[in-house]
């Protein structure tokens, strides 16, 4: 919905601005829009869930099986509609413009090989491995496991990431790793046409 401007008339009390009902039925109008942009979704693996990482990027998945997802605080506009991640693990923007917060948790169960360094990345590609990232992040694995990563940032959607969607990799310098007990935190904080 565009933004309804309440007509306030030429000059004060000249009778040409909007009706009083008018004007609180456009107020109401914008509230309601703003009222349902924001919301947020908490998606998390079952702890039997496991994925090794190796020096290729494998893909984060998230089976959703986990006890404490929560779809319950949704944008009202998607909440029990749609969702903001999707069967095959790809996060799901609503809006062209729309700006996201994120935040990956997991544990490294375990490690071989002495990898020292993790590379994720959120690609908007669309394939079975990276091709457009648009965030990357080292981490460092020099303690001993188990142990719990959080990666938290901001993000926005352009025509790419509406398309395509985004998706996790991850890969070591070496070695390999368990990562187990995923979790991912995304929220809605802004609407690309308000």
């Amino acid at each position: 919905m565009a933004q309804q401007i309440i007509g306030i008339g030429a000059s004060a009390n000249d009778g040409t601005g909007d009706p009083l009902r008018t004007a609180f039925d456009k107020v109401n109008d914008n509230d309601t829009e703003l009222y349902n942009v924001s919301g947020w979704g908490y998606y998390q693996d079952n702890a039997a869930s496991t994925i090794t990482v190796n020096t290729t990027p494998v893909k984060i998945t998230f089976n959703k099986l986990g006890a404490n997802n929560n779809k319950s605080y949704l944008p009202k506009e998607i909440r029990g509609v749609s969702d903001l991640i999707n069967a095959t693990s790809f996060i799901t923007p609503i809006d062209l413009g729309d700006s996201y917060d994120l935040r990956l948790d997991f544990t490294i169960n375990a490690k071989t090989g002495s990898p020292t360094l993790l590379d994720l990345v959120l690609d908007i590609g669309g394939g079975a491995s990276p091709t457009i990232n648009i965030v990357n992040r080292t981490i460092s694995l020099v303690r001993t496991p188990p142990y719990t990563i959080s990666v938290g940032f901001p993000i926005f959607c352009l025509g790419t990431f509406l398309t395509n969607g985004g998706q996790f990799f991850v890969n070591t310098d070496t070695g390999t790793v368990d990562v187990t007990a995923r979790s991912l935190f995304i929220k809605r904080d802004f609407k690309g046409d308000l």
